[in-house]
């Protein structure tokens, strides 16, 4: 994938690839051999040697980059807020929290806390008379050949949107969350349709 390779150039370098900088720059190796060896650009080896032979650090400066805009209590209101009500919106937490941030910081913030903006997950509580039903359609239908088969239509296709919003629900919730009830979404569907 070349898209991939290009893409990695421009992400931080970690503690143990300065390591590995270093290292390798220091058994005489050249620049652009350690750069193909990391595949890593040759302009991040050499802004990573030339810091270590300036200054003798392979750290990043502490605070580098861009302040934050949000305190640690506005962060904690925003996760907060999440986990209150799972189907809240950005726009609202934004609303809510009164800091004038953009969207992408509210999903990086709920990210940090392991939150992520997924489908929820439909239950279709079966009660015993609908298992009952599905077990005589089942049955009715059991002896059914191909071209039987053939003149069904199914509808469990895609949606396609052609705009931007779809209005279909969203849940912030963490990786295995998917079944907790918080996240669930209960259909209710009448008896002739199961």
């Amino acid at each position: 994938m070349p898209g991939k390779r290009a893409r990695r150039h421009f992400s931080q370098l970690s503690e143990f690839e300065r390591g590995l900088i270093i290292g390798l720059k220091t058994a005489d190796w050249s620049t652009r051999r350690v750069a193909v060896q990391m595949d890593r650009s040759e302009c991040a080896v050499r802004n990573c040697w030339e810091q270590w032979t300036r200054e003798d650090i392979n750290a990043r400066k502490t605070g580098s980059g861009a302040t934050r805009k949000t305190t640690r209590r506005e962060n904690r209101r925003i996760v907060r807020q999440a986990l209150v009500d799972p189907t809240v919106t950005r726009s609202t937490i934004r609303a809510d929290v009164g800091v004038a941030i953009v969207p992408q910081t509210i999903s990086r913030h709920l990210a940090e806390a392991n939150l992520k903006s997924k489908r929820p997950f439909r239950e279709h509580p079966l009660a015993p008379e609908h298992r009952q039903l599905r077990l005589q359609w089942s049955q009715a239908r059991s002896m059914w050949n191909v071209t039987d088969w053939q003149k069904v239509v199914f509808s469990d296709e895609s949606r396609f949107v052609l705009g931007t919003d779809d209005n279909r629900v969203r849940v912030w919730r963490r990786p295995g969350e998917r079944y907790n009830s918080p996240t669930l979404f209960y259909v209710t569907l009448p008896a002739q349709l199961v």
